[in-house]
């Protein structure tokens, strides 16, 4: 995925400084944030993905009088760099995410010049939600898809819809411990990372796949949970 250079008022060497959220990047993405951070312009479509998508959270607090609100973030890679990508609840930016590394991300780059990211994967809370799905064999798919035999092939699956149609049953969705990676294309690349992570981080898969399309953006999840040695 692409982003574009662009200049910020300097507020986030300002914020990544101060303890309380520089404390919870550390514990979050095991890096030590350099103080400051890149500001990439991206497209609207992948902007508005991200608002939608539930990320990993860095909680607001309080010091004093005065409230700082909390951080939408998602592990990235640039140049084989890992990095976080931040969306502040509080941020006015529009298409305009901030990127922090432990390290300077500016060195030799000029507003206008683009960068290349991916997403890797990441554990957050899935989703509470209720859909009514219609069983399919084939290809078709609807606005989220649980698969039961490949992703990538004709089989058995479930497609989801936010409405009742004639045939769809009920299908809930519990806020459990979700593995979870965002790309872009047919997803294949990213479906054995997925599940190469899950293996190294030694989880337990307790759920079928599923792949959420959104406007620009896909995601796979599956429910885990830590296995007990």
């Amino acid at each position: 995925m692409k982003g574009i250079v662009c200049s910020g008022k300097g507020e986030g060497k300002k914020y990544i400084s101060i303890p309380e959220y520089k404390k919870q990047i550390e514990e979050k993405f095991n890096f030590s944030p350099y103080e400051g951070t890149l500001n990439l312009e991206v497209s609207k479509e992948l902007f508005n993905d991200l608002k939608i998508i539930e990320g990993i959270k860095i909680h607001g607090f309080r010091k004093g009088k005065k409230s700082f609100g909390g951080v939408k973030c998602f592990p990235i890679k640039i140049a084989r760099m890992e990095c976080a990508m931040l969306m502040p609840e509080r941020s006015k930016h529009r298409n305009v995410v901030e990127v922090v590394c432990n390290e300077r991300l500016r060195n030799g780059l000029k507003d206008g010049d683009e960068i290349f990211f991916y997403f890797e994967p990441f554990l957050k809370k899935g989703m509470d939600a209720i859909f009514f799905a219609l069983p399919n064999e084939g290809k078709e798919e609807g606005k989220v898809t649980i698969y039961y035999d490949s992703p990538f092939e004709e089989g058995r699956r479930d497609l989801c819809y936010e409405k009742n149609f004639p045939d769809t049953y009920l299908k809930r969705f519990i806020a459990r411990d979700t593995a979870s990676i965002i790309f872009e294309g047919d997803g294949k690349e990213e479906h054995s990372k997925l599940f190469e992570w899950i293996r190294r981080k030694n989880y337990s898969i307790i759920s079928p796949l599923r792949k959420i399309k959104y406007s620009q953006l896909n995601e796979w999840q599956i429910e885990v949970k830590i296995k007990k040695e």
